[in-house]
């Protein structure tokens, strides 16, 4: 599914590319693994849905947000090789990092959500 508001021109598209850079195409990938995490971590299904969803983030982050890409993948390798006792909070961090890169392209977005409050 494309996204709204692609990339930082705001132009509704009806098709991306994987290596477009996007962080609303990031977001939206990041939170359906993290949400895939919190549910049946224990399938190979769902775990390849989760790392999928995580290297799809990375595609629309290498360019534009290196450092958010990297940790995608870092956690996508983590959960490849069943090695989730090493996750700590790579979780956190990573959606703090993808929060930061999204606000940051999206400070319409921001002021938004902090009228929503606000009510």
């Amino acid at each position: 599914m494309s996204c709204d508001c692609h990339g930082k021109s705001g132009v509704s598209v009806g098709r991306t590319s994987p290596y477009d850079q996007c962080t609303m195409c990031a977001k939206k990938h990041i939170v359906k693994a993290w949400s895939l995490f919190n549910e049946f971590t224990y399938t190979d299904d769902n775990r390849d849905a989760m790392t999928g969803q995580l290297r799809l983030a990375a595609d629309h982050l290498m360019f534009d947000h290196v450092e958010t890409a990297r940790l995608a993948r870092d956690l996508a390798i983590l959960l490849e090789e069943n090695m989730d006792a090493e996750i700590g909070d790579r979780w956190k961090t990573l959606l703090v990092a993808m929060r930061n890169d999204f606000n940051g392209e999206h400070p319409d977005a921001v002021e938004r959500l902090e009228r929503l409050k606000e009510e």
